[in-house]
C-alpha cells in the first residue's frame, strides 16, 4: 500500500478522507524529483481531483513555485484554491510556509456564516501543519495552539460551536499522530494525558485509535 495518500476530496467527505488519507501518509518526505516550474505549481493547485491533490508531485514545488504559491494564498481571488494551496506549501516545506500560513489565519474570517472555500481551508489548516512540521518543527507549536484553541465564533451550514470544536481536535491529533515525530507524540500526550488542562475521553480514545493503526496494519501485512 503507498504510505503517501492524498489529503483532499470533496466537501462532502473532506474531513474524514483527510484523517483517513493522512494517516496512510506517516514517514518520511519522498526524495524530491525534478522542480515543477511556477506555472506547474500554479496548476496543480488550481486542478480538481477525484482522489485529491497529488502529495508526491506537491513535494516537487521549489522555492519559486512556493513563492507563487505564498502569494495567492494571500490573493481572495484565488480562495476557492487555499485549501490545495495549504497542503501544497505544507508538503514542500517551503523555509516561508510557516509565515505565509499564520498571516493567512490572521485574515480568516472570525464570526458570521463563512464561505465553503473558507471551511474547506480550515479543514485543510491542520493537515497542512502536520506536513509541513516534518520540514520545520515550529509548526507543532502552531498546532498545540490550535489544539488549545476554544470553538470558533462562525460558523458554515449546520457545523458550529461544540461541533466544530470536536472537528478541530480530532484533525489536530491527527496530523500531529501523522508526522511520526517524537516532539508531536509529547504535543499528544499534554493533551489527553493524565496532565490535561481539560478531560476530553472522546479526544482521548481518538487518540488511541490512531496510535492502534500502524501496529493493527503491520500485522494484517504479516497474515
Amino acid at each position: 500500500m503507498d504510505r503517501r495518500s492524498t489529503v483532499s476530496k470533496g466537501l462532502s467527505g473532506f474531513a474524514l478522507f483527510l484523517i483517513v488519507a493522512s494517516l496512510l501518509s506517516i514517514g518520511p518526505a519522498p526524495a524530491r524529483a525534478q522542480t515543477l516550474s511556477i506555472a506547474e505549481a500554479e496548476a496543480l493547485v488550481r486542478a480538481r481531483y477525484f482522489e485529491g491533490l497529488p502529495e508526491a508531485e506537491a513535494a516537487r514545488i521549489g522555492p519559486e513555485g512556493a513563492a507563487r504559491l505564498v502569494e495567492m494564498l494571500a490573493d481572495p481571488e484565488e480562495k476557492p484554491n487555499h485549501a490545495q494551496i495549504l497542503l501544497a506549501l505544507g508538503l514542500c516545506g517551503a523555509p516561508d510556509a510557516l509565515l505565509a500560513i499564520r498571516q493567512w489565519r490572521a485574515r480568516a474570517p472570525q464570526a458570521g456564516e463563512i464561505d465553503r472555500d473558507a471551511f474547506r481551508a480550515w479543514q485543510a489548516l491542520p493537515y497542512a501543519l502536520g506536513h509541513l512540521a516534518r520540514f520545520d518543527r515550529r509548526a507543532l507549536v502552531d498546532l498545540e495552539a490550535l489544539m488549545n484553541e476554544p470553538a470558533p465564533d462562525w460558523t458554515f451550514l449546520h457545523h458550529g460551536g461544540a461541533r466544530l470544536l470536536r472537528e478541530n481536535r480530532r484533525a489536530v491529533a491527527t496530523a500531529l499522530e501523522m508526522t511520526g515525530l517524537p516532539e508531536a507524540r509529547r504535543v499528544l500526550d499534554r493533551a489527553v494525558g493524565p496532565g490535561a488542562v481539560a478531560s476530553d475521553p472522546e479526544l482521548a480514545a481518538h487518540v488511541r485509535s490512531l496510535r492502534a493503526l500502524p501496529v493493527e496494519r503491520a500485522g494484517a501485512v504479516g497474515r
